[in-house]
């Protein structure tokens, strides 16, 4: 009898499982997946253009990397030929407008809105630096009554949005770099073969590095270390003879060395991933590499060269890319930009760009490359994967009242990118 019972009851219970696996997809057991957010978001990348108009307000153009589109025109003074971030945050963007006597600044973390910040009448800004958040630097190439026979640096305080003090440099200055985490300012003076030495913590020019320190002729371009040790220095010398990079030991402020370069250099790149020096040899055509993994001061070379390449006409502007694949050069006489590899020093691509470049860029994902066409008023956009040109983009125009469909409308002249 107990056999029988239990026989009974399994019998339905095994009919009833049949029953409900057998009759519809209404009695079947569902799952559903948990859609989960796949990973972090994607990084978005801009670049910031700033364009000189010679006949009213320069501008800054944003650029999405990902779209290869122009995102926003913002309005800046007259004579616009300079662009830096705020500090390493890089929270606002700063531009010198040499010829309205003033910077302008707009926030990226916020609402748009562009601040105009008055200096002294005559003081022609040409030059920006900041590594803190809160304050940055401006080189003023004039004469002002602060200072009347001789350039000046300006200091703006970040919160307030206005000049602090301003102290007087060298005859002509130009070039400016600040040391990691709020060092101390160096600005090289052309008019005066000089080297100002500003310090923030005394708000004063502290000493003034000269050819009897050992400074070469002619300095044009400078970039510091990424440990703020040393200052690298391009000096142009005579004009006739190869140029120098001076180096700077930026503990005592005086000339540890120097190391030859090629003919008329103009501009130089600190790669802080390969921590090489790159230097563009304009009179030359070439580019001299310079490793700056160790620098040995007293030692003759104090930094070895590691490469001379033969780009094209007239170098200007070199930018690595951050993968530290291959290194990009504006060359400004050929219109054009050379694709060097970082491995062999060999240039493995050319790509044809608007007219007279005169700045080149890369940005953090190392898929797009863009250079500044000062002579066509366009940007151009250089995709990293099969180095070709994806776009020529149009600055603004001069004059914003003019209709392209009845006239031809010049275009303002891009002079330099920045970009996160």
């Amino acid at each position: 009898m107990s056999l029988l019972r239990r026989i009974g009851i399994i019998l339905p219970c095994l009919f009833l499982l049949w029953f409900e696996l057998g009759c519809g997809e209404q009695y079947r057991p569902v799952a559903n997946p948990i859609v989960s957010h796949g990973g972090q978001p994607q990084n978005l990348y801009s670049a910031y253009v700033v364009n000189y108009n010679p006949v009213g307000s320069g501008s800054n153009t944003k650029i999405d990397v990902s779209g290869d589109t122009n995102m926003q025109v913002l309005s800046a003074g007259s004579g616009s030929v300079y662009e830096a971030f705020q500090g390493s945050l890089q929270g606002a963007i700063f531009i010198a407008n040499r010829d309205a006597d003033s910077v302008s600044e707009f926030s990226l973390l916020g609402s748009v809105v562009v601040t105009n910040i008055s200096l002294y009448p005559g003081a022609r800004p040409v030059a920006l630096a900041s590594t803190v958040s809160t304050a940055m630097y401006v080189v003023n190439s004039g004469t002002t009554s602060a200072c009347p026979r001789s350039g000046s640096l300006s200091v703006i305080g970040t919160g307030s949005l206005v000049v602090t003090s301003t102290v007087c440099v060298g005859v002509n200055p130009g070039p400016i770099v600040e040391l990691p985490s709020g060092g101390k300012v160096y600005v090289a003076n052309k008019g005066g073969n000089s080297i100002s030495v500003y310090d923030p913590t005394s708000q004063s020019v502290t000493s003034t590095i000269t050819q009897a320190n050992g400074l070469n002729l002619n300095p044009i371009a400078m970039v510091a270390s990424s440990d703020g040790a040393y200052v690298f220095v391009v000096t142009q010398g005579n004009g006739t003879s190869p140029g120098t990079v001076d180096i700077i030991n930026t503990a005592n402020d005086t000339i540890g060395g120097s190391v030859p370069v090629g003919l008329g250099p103009t501009a130089i790149t600190l790669d802080p991933v390969l921590n090489r020096l790159y230097v563009a040899n304009t009179a030359g055509n070439t580019v001299t590499t310079l490793d700056a993994t160790s620098v040995a001061l007293g030692v003759n070379p104090p930094v070895k060269t590691l490469g001379t390449t033969t780009v094209g006409s007239a170098p200007v502007s070199i930018a690595a890319l951050p993968n530290g694949t291959n290194f990009y050069v504006a060359n400004s006489g050929s219109n054009d930009v050379s694709v060097v590899s970082s491995n062999s020093f060999l240039v493995v691509g050319t790509v044809g760009v608007g007219q007279n470049p005169v700045f080149v860029a890369t940005e953090p994902s190392s898929t797009k490359v863009y250079t500044a066409n000062a002579g066509s008023g366009t940007i151009s956009i250089i995709q990293v994967s099969n180095n070709t040109l994806v776009l020529n983009m149009p600055a603004p125009q001069q004059d914003p009242t003019c209709d392209p469909q009845v006239s031809t409308c010049p275009l303002q002249r891009p002079q330099m990118i920045i970009t996160q």
